[in-house]
């Protein structure tokens, strides 16, 4: 029996040609040495940015914002101070001022179910208040005009401040459970009057329908002006 290339050699194969020879293999060139040496593929991932895309700068990417300020010099101290200056000498002498926080207390008449009490107290032209205190329970307003005390009197108690009228009413607060204590958190007011003078203007209200005792109302408060 033949071998197989001899049967195919001696076989009449009209359809059949040669195989052409196999092409020779393409060699791949290595990137360029300037190509960033940290990128995975030779094309720009699909996040691209300035840095990933323009390879040929470095193998490092750039920030490419303003610099931050740079912090010179210790941490400063802040001091309150007051300077006055004589008119007929141009020397100053500066003095510190120490801010310290007053009370005022004052005690209502008696309060009948549905009135109130009106009153002003010397606070400063400009201050900052922390708490309120009462021996009973009551609504406390403070106001810094009394055309706003007046037009506020008809309101009654619990109801909030209608947005469009709250001009120079600096607080309501009601003190209904005992201890009868309130603390603001960055509540300033000032007297609007003119000319501004260190009064302010506080009602009180009776909030206990059965009872009409007085109340004695603790107002605490830091002056931000000494005169």
């Amino acid at each position: 029996m033949p071998s197989l290339k001899d049967a195919i050699a001696n076989a009449k194969l009209p359809n059949y040609v040669p195989a052409p020879a196999a092409p020779t293999a393409v060699s791949v060139q290595p990137p360029p040495a300037s190509t960033n040496s940290n990128m995975r593929f030779i094309l720009p991932p699909f996040n691209a940015d300035p840095d990933s895309v323009r390879q040929f700068e470095s193998n490092s990417p750039k920030i490419r914002i303003w610099p931050r300020p740079q912090q010179t010099g210790g941490p400063s101290n802040i001091t309150n101070t007051a300077t006055a200056t004589a008119v007929s000498s141009s020397s100053s002498s500066s003095a510190t001022v120490t801010l310290l926080p007053k009370t005022a207390v004052f005690t209502t008449n008696l309060l009948p179910a549905g009135s109130s009490y009106q009153t002003s107290l010397q606070f400063s032209k400009s201050f900052q208040l922390i708490t309120v205190t009462a021996n009973t329970p009551c609504e406390v307003r403070i106001y810094g005009t009394q055309q706003a005390q007046a037009f506020d009197a008809p309101r009654p108690t619990g109801n909030p401040v209608p947005p469009e009228i709250s001009q120079n009413i600096l607080t309501c607060v009601t003190l209904s459970t005992s201890p009868f204590l309130w603390g603001w958190q960055d509540r300033c007011g000032a007297n609007q009057d003119i000319p501004q003078s260190s009064t302010i203007y506080v009602t009180v209200f009776n909030v206990v329908p059965t009872s009409a005792a007085p109340a004695t109302v603790s107002i605490t408060f830091l002056p931000l002006e000494t005169t």
